[in-house]
């Protein structure tokens, strides 16, 4: 007979194996033949279908769970392919097939709606990969040795397979071939993959043969019999039509024969005998040393041990032959021993039983002393050297139970309000601390129901709540508003216990609870620092966003119109610099107190940030129409309200606002689109002239994507050599061209010719007109040269935009650019327009006196279209005035233009500057401007802008 600690060895005579396969057959038989003989079984009705499928199938997965947890604790001690593969297998088909039993129909959805396609997908697999295992646990190559390394990367697998079948059955189950069709029962597919695991179980048993005589750590009848109890199962699931038949049933029934035989064959015989045996044994040793909890010592008056009990769980269980004949001084600890001595001296004296001594013993592998109780009683009928029986009781316990009720007393005096009542809600003890907290002494509240200290702010459903969960489940936690003796209303976080006693009967509940006053001031003042601007205290961008969300959720359900104003103070930065930052405040202050006033209540006025506003009104209309027109009455009732002067520290200031209004009324647009469209539409309105407001149009939006596109090009241009300098001849009163007028033109790959009026402004805004900028004068530098080298003093004038200006190396910048071209600098005009010298003139006029002194010469631009202030005139080194030409294009015909033209030319030759007439296109015009003194004349009559040959 086998060793106790080897595997079985198996031998399946023939006489079994023909037996077996006869009982298959014969069971295949009757399986098969209401198929055969198309007889069909009745259908169970599918309210007691499902019950029923769900207790066999927890009873499956309870036993394929215990089969995982029972197989990996014994291959944790010996590790084999076997016992891993089995136990990472099991792990997975207990996942599976609860999947499969959650994802049944009728069930509560698991993930999605459930599906029968979605628990059969669940099942197959499971099948599949249990009929694998079985056979491979029948392999020689099993009983290998394996590591925890292999293991756990095997376990990996298995949780990876659950997942990978949860993601595709649950959230791509199309690409799941059908199993199951409502109405036509089961597909190919499903029939095909259950006579797969049929064969693989076949395979299985033709292994359990083959390999008969190898000696085996599994019970082969057993394993054989899942085996073959797993055929006639999955026989059964190819035989329904519909999910409630009677073939369901019976082949969950033999699933769960085969899972039981599988725990028989897998687990009881390689892990529950030897424990059985072991427990047997160990039952056996503790009935005959466990009579007594107490460990008994017969001593005699020398102090001698002649027999010793103990319990094996005792802190002194010593083995008995190292106390018998051995004196208690010897063996025992010196406190123990001289205890039993006083205990034996008492009892002796007393001729009887001592009283209860107790010591305690120091073990240093104990993290506190064991504390023991010694009774000495006379042992009756000793030979002339009398013997006592002393008792020794471990009463650690009850020692730590009196320290632990004397922590419980020092815990009573904590900062937290403590209060105790009885079964009848009447408070029995309170704590300092709830007295500290609530005002009420001890006396005065005890007796009392805890309702004294109601807020009255909570009703009665609250209460009802509260105590439900008490009776439900013994305790309960959350804030309560209560009622200090001084009136005051404070809140506090609380938790209740009830404590039962052995029976389920409440005898006390017991209430901790903190005054949280402070942690909800600091919660809310939290709360306005994340949502609210510390300066006007209006919603900030965070909680605006959160409600436009809101407000489109309600808006796509009731289909009403919602707007959102993006409200923008127009030169507001003038303010700041002009009288502080402080101002600034005070107006952004009063303008939103005042806006408030203004708007409704259901409008949600906030504050982004710097100088603008946000509005966000709901029009309660359906109607577009209606909704714009409402829109545009709130929107000039806010203009006019911020026009409305402003008194700041006793300065009266007026500020004008430009406002763009986005309308919706559902979600199709995200937060950050409408954003984006609200803010498109405000500045259209500050390009449109300020002071006013602008509706959102899909136009504007196509304008900003091709600014965008035209943006990107502009940052290739350069790079891609598709800009080009036009210029236009200046002619002087004989009609000979003295100069020209460096222009810039762009030949856009996509638009075409692009004027400047189209990109320049863009060019200005991205900061790219500085390097624009450069390149036109490094040109207009080096045809100066081209013109010199050929015999030529012609001048060329070129526009200087603001930011090139207000760079602080301009003037470096100029001067290396004159100089690396080697031309006379008295030859380069630069031209200037008059809205470019509104800010920070001294520093301008440095910069143009610099170049000036240099040799170059200077044009005021447009004159006459601005401020046309003498002031530039008299602080800054201009040469030439150029008369724009929305003055020459009608001074023949509009006196006032006439007038204007004969003014400047006038005031010109008095200040010694010379003259440029724009825009000159007839004789006519040529002839009288000459008749006014004129000194050079542009426009299409003399050339229009071309590239020189």
């Amino acid at each position: 007979m086998p060793k106790p600690n080897q595997p079985q060895r198996i031998s399946l005579k023939a006489r079994p194996i023909k037996v077996t396969l006869l009982i298959l057959l014969v069971m295949l038989g009757i399986t098969s033949m209401p198929s055969l003989l198309n007889v069909v079984l009745p259908e169970i009705p599918y309210s007691i279908y499902l019950p029923l499928h769900t207790i066999l199938e927890v009873i499956a997965v309870v036993l394929a769970g215990m089969t995982f947890a029972v197989i990996r604790e014994q291959a944790l001690v010996k590790m084999t392919l076997r016992s891993a593969v089995v136990a990472c297998a099991f792990f997975a088909i207990f996942w599976l097939d609860l999947a499969h039993l959650l994802s049944y129909k009728g069930m509560p959805p698991y993930f999605n709606e459930n599906t029968a396609e979605k628990a059969i997908n669940f099942w197959l697999v499971a099948r599949l990969l249990g009929a694998t295992t079985l056979c491979f646990v029948v392999l020689p190559l099993a009983d290998k040795r394996t590591g925890l390394k292999q293991y756990y990367a095997m376990l990996a697998a298995a949780i990876t397979l659950v997942l990978a079948c949860h993601y595709w059955f649950i959230l791509h189950p199309e690409a799941i071939p059908r199993t199951y069709i409502e109405g036509m029962g089961l597909t190919q597919f499903k029939i095909v993959t259950e006579y797969s695991v049929i064969f693989i179980s076949a395979v299985t048993i033709y292994l359990i043969i083959l390999y008969r005589h190898f000696q085996r750590a599994f019970h082969a009848p057993a394993l054989l019999a899942a085996v073959v109890t797993t055929i006639l199962s999955e026989l059964c699931f190819t035989l329904y039509n519909q999910l409630s038949d009677i073939y369901n049933i019976i082949g969950h029934l033999l699933k769960l024969v085969s899972y039981l035989f599988l725990y028989r064959a897998l687990v009881y015989e390689t892990l529950a005998a030897p424990y059985l045996q072991l427990v047997r044994s160990k039952a056996e040793l503790a009935a005959t040393l466990s009579a007594t909890p107490d460990i008994l010592l017969d001593v005699d008056q020398n102090g001698v041990l002649h027999r010793v009990h103990s319990r094996p769980d005792s802190n002194m269980s010593i083995a008995s032959t190292h106390f018998i004949g051995s004196n208690t001084k010897d063996v025992l600890p010196q406190n123990i021993a001289e205890t039993m001595l006083k205990a034996m001296n008492q009892a002796a004296q007393r001729k009887g039983c001592s009283d209860a001594y107790q010591c305690a013993l120091n073990d240093a592998n104990a993290a506190a002393p064991i504390w023991f109780q010694i009774i000495a009683a006379i042992k009756p009928n000793t030979a002339s050297l009398q013997r006592f029986i002393l008792s020794v009781r471990d009463i650690t316990a009850q020692k730590n139970l009196h320290a632990s009720e004397q922590l419980n007393a020092l815990a009573f005096h904590t900062r937290e309000a403590i209060m105790i009542t009885d079964a009848e809600q009447r408070i029995i003890r309170v704590n300092p601390a709830f007295t500290d907290i609530t005002g009420y002494s001890e006396a005065e509240i005890v007796g009392q129901n805890p309702s004294r200290l109601s807020s009255g702010l909570h009703d009665k459903l609250f209460y009802q709540r509260l105590w439900g969960a008490l009776k439900e489940y013994d305790v309960w936690s959350g804030e309560i508003y209560n009622r200090r003796k001084n009136g005051e209303v404070f809140p506090e976080h609380v938790i209740i216990n009830a404590l039962k006693d052995n029976e389920g009967q409440v005898t006390h509940y017991i209430a901790s609870f903190n005054d949280i006053s402070k942690a909800k001031a600091d919660q809310q003042r939290i709360h306005r620092l994340a949502f609210y601007d510390p300066l006007t205290h209006l919603p900030n961008r965070r909680l605006l966003l959160d409600k436009i969300v809101d407000t489109q959720s309600e808006s796509q359900r009731n289909g009403q119109f919602a707007a959102l104003f993006f409200i923008d103070l127009d030169h507001f930065k003038r303010l700041n610099d002009s009288l502080g930052h402080s101002f600034g405040d005070e107006l952004l202050r009063q303008l939103a107190d005042r806006l408030q006033l203004t708007i409704r209540t259901t409008d949600i006025l906030a504050r982004p940030g710097g100088d603008e506003f946000i509005l966000l009104a709901k029009l309660q209309t359906t109607d577009q129409t209606a909704a714009a027109l409402d829109a545009q009455i709130l929107g000039n009732k806010v203009l006019e309200q911020i026009r409305q002067p402003y008194m700041l520290k006793n300065h009266q200031y007026n500020i004008t606002a430009s406002i763009g209004i986005a309308l919706f009324n559902d979600s199709s647009n995200g937060v950050d689109e409408l954003m984006s469209s609200a803010d498109l539409a405000m500045y259209h309105s500050k390009e449109s002239g300020r002071n006013q407001l602008f509706f959102f149009e899909p136009q504007m939006q196509q304008k900003l994507k091709q600014r965008q596109k035209m943006e990107q090009g502009l940052k290739q241009g350069l790079a891609n050599e598709q800009f080009h300098v036009y210029y236009q001849p200046k002619v002087n009163t004989l009609g000979h061209v003295v100069g020209y007028e460096a222009l810039i033109r762009w030949q856009h790959p996509e638009f075409g010719l692009i004027s400047p009026d189209s990109f320049i402004p863009l060019a200005e805004s991205t900061g790219l007109i500085i390097d624009i900028g450069s390149w036109v004068l490094e040109q207009a530098c080096e045809q100066i040269a081209k013109f010199s080298a050929q015999g030529e003093s012609l001048s060329i004038a070129v526009n200087v935009s603001q930011r090139q200006l207000t760079r602080t190396d301009f003037a470096e910048l100029v001067s290396t650019i004159v100089v690396n071209s080697g031309i006379d600098p008295s030859l380069l005009e630069l031209e200037i327009t008059e809205s470019m010298l509104n800010d920070d003139l001294e520093n301008t006029r440095q910069k143009l006196t610099a170049l000036s002194q240099l040799g170059i010469t200077f044009s005021l631009d447009d004159f006459g279209t601005g401020y046309s202030s003498l002031y530039y005139l008299q602080k800054l080194p201009m040469n030439v005035l150029k008369i724009d030409q929305s003055f020459v294009r009608e001074f023949l015909t509009q006196e006032t233009d006439y007038a204007i033209v004969k003014t400047i030319v006038a005031m010109a030759k008095a200040l010694s500057l010379k003259v440029v007439a724009e825009g000159v296109e007839e004789q006519e015009q040529y002839e009288a401007l000459v008749a006014l003194e004129c000194d050079f004349f542009q426009g299409y009559l003399f050339g229009k802008p071309s590239p020189l040959s």
